[in-house]
């Protein structure tokens, strides 16, 4: 009985997870950012250029507002 709930637990998280990622896709990516100082913060990520990484940049103004003036 226990073991049960402790898996659908497990699975519910998992889903969770899932669904979060799914609809909020630059999370994980704005999340690895925070801890960034400015300059590495404010520079393009892998397989950005510079103009697509200003704009992802304006979708999270909290994280990247000293990049965005």
């Amino acid at each position: 009985m226990n073991r049960n709930i402790i898996i659908y637990t497990i699975a519910g998280l998992l889903i969770i997870v899932i669904l979060v990622m799914t609809f909020f896709p630059g999370t994980l990516q704005a999340w690895k950012d925070s801890g960034k100082t400015v300059e590495d913060k404010c520079k393009p990520a892998p397989g950005y250029t510079e103009e697509s990484w200003r704009e992802h940049m304006s979708h999270h103004p909290n994280i990247y507002k000293e990049c965005l003036t």
